[in-house]
């Protein structure tokens, strides 16, 4: 070999340095790359099943799913007319469709049955008053 073609070779090499830094991004970057070639399981999808019996509960979850899981719907616990209110708010903020009549009322009764309004024990205490 010429120098000519040494000096040429050796600028293409990286400083020693950077090739075990090279080396390292490797390594690190091999599991994450070997995880993307297997599946994932999924969590299972929520089905209507997974929520408390009750008339209108197929029809009721479905509207819902919709736009969101309800499992959002299940962690509420509110009055009819919270939940006649929440549903206003839906249609209002997030274009849902404007369920009326009897529709609205039969996911109204499964609401009100299934995830009926909480109340802390003892009614209303004042979080400033002393124990």
């Amino acid at each position: 070999m010429t120098p000519a073609r040494r000096g040429s070779r050796r600028s293409r090499r990286l400083p020693a340095g950077a090739q075990a830094l090279a080396a390292l991004a490797v390594l690190v970057a091999l599991p994450a790359i070997e995880a993307a070639g297997q599946k994932r399981e999924r969590p299972r999808e929520e089905q209507p099943e997974d929520y408390p019996a009750g008339p209108n509960r197929e029809d009721t979850f479905y509207f819902c799913t919709a736009c969101h899981g309800f499992k959002i719907v299940a962690q509420q616990g509110m009055s009819r007319d919270r939940w006649n209110e929440t549903l206003d708010v839906m249609v209002a903020r997030h274009k849902m469709p404007d369920v009326q009549g009897a529709e609205r009322e039969k996911m109204l009764d499964y609401l009100e049955r299934a995830f009926p309004e909480r109340r802390q024990p003892g009614g209303w205490k004042n979080p400033f008053a002393p124990d």
